[in-house]
């Protein structure tokens, strides 16, 4: 039976991205050859409607198909005339559903870092793309000392990518542990956490460094009650126990206005801040373990 809902789910979510796929590409194109700032803007609010759309059709499948129990901590304070830095930790691609679903309409929309390669995807790639995600290319150490002139790229990348959000209100996210958790991974690293890879900071760094208007990050900690971590899982119904705790952080002014790239001892500080952030999650996980 749950093999059954799984197949349905698939084509279900399948349908509904080329559905709303052909008004978001169609608003898209305009919007690139007609570059009025004007009109960019109303193209700007159409594409945000229309990717809520399709995240609030993706949440009425889930709640048909799956009756999931999502326990949501923490949003009582929250609005969509905020700027935001969200981090969480990663355990499943059902992650990205579940994010999506409970703060849609609810905060701006989720912008999720995404790897340049992604935008070849087909369909989902344009899809992204006509959502403003952020697709970054980031060099790595040997790469840079290979080629030097590379250095500094990606910053430039990330202020092109960037400066559009400053006209509306976004909620810029990263999975801060760069990759899903397994206990495989925690043990390869070794990860300093019972439940949890270690965070890298370097995305909110360069996020803080290219978007000195946000100060306020919200933390979200996911928490499964099953073993079951996989897509097909999740398309099964078998992850539908599901704790998520959002917190609301002020950002600390000493990690404000400050460059990245240049400056050590922000990276420290911010390390540091990051570090006592994941250590409060990894202690929640622990209690709602017990």
């Amino acid at each position: 039976m749950s093999e059954l809902k799984g197949i349905v789910a698939f084509f279900l979510i399948v349908l509904n991205t080329l559905f709303w796929c052909v008004f978001l590409l169609s608003i898209a194109v305009l919007k690139l050859i007609l570059p009025i700032q004007g009109w960019k803007r109303i193209c700007t609010k159409f594409i945000i409607n229309i990717g809520e759309c399709w995240i609030y059709c993706n949440g009425v499948w889930i709640k048909i198909l799956h009756r999931p129990e999502w326990k949501i901590e923490g949003f009582e304070s929250l609005d969509q005339s905020n700027w935001y830095l969200s981090v969480a930790n990663h355990q499943s691609w059902a992650d990205i559903f579940i994010l999506q679903g409970i703060t849609n309409r609810k905060i701006p929309m989720l912008k999720f870092f995404m790897k340049h390669v992604l935008i070849w995807v087909p369909v989902i790639g344009l899809a992204w793309w006509a959502l403003d995600m952020p697709f970054l290319k980031r060099y790595t150490k040997e790469e840079l000392e290979k080629n030097p002139e590379l250095r500094g790229k990606d910053i430039k990348a990330m202020e092109k990518s960037f400066d559009r959000f400053s006209r509306y209100p976004v909620s810029i996210f990263s999975f801060t542990e760069g990759t899903r958790f397994t206990e495989k991974k925690k043990i390869d690293q070794p990860s300093n956490y019972k439940n949890l890879l270690n965070p890298k900071s370097g995305g909110i760094g360069l996020t803080l460094t290219t978007m000195p208007y946000i100060n306020m990050l919200l933390d979200f900690t996911i928490y499964y009650e099953g073993s079951k971590r996989s897509f097909w899982d999740f398309l099964c119904g078998r992850m539908s126990d599901v704790t998520v705790r959002v917190k609301q952080i002020k950002i600390p002014d000493n990690l404000l206005g400050k460059n990245y790239e240049e400056d050590i001892e922000f990276r420290e500080s911010l390390k540091q801040w990051t570090e006592d952030i994941w250590l409060d999650k990894d202690n929640y996980i622990e209690e709602l373990k017990k």
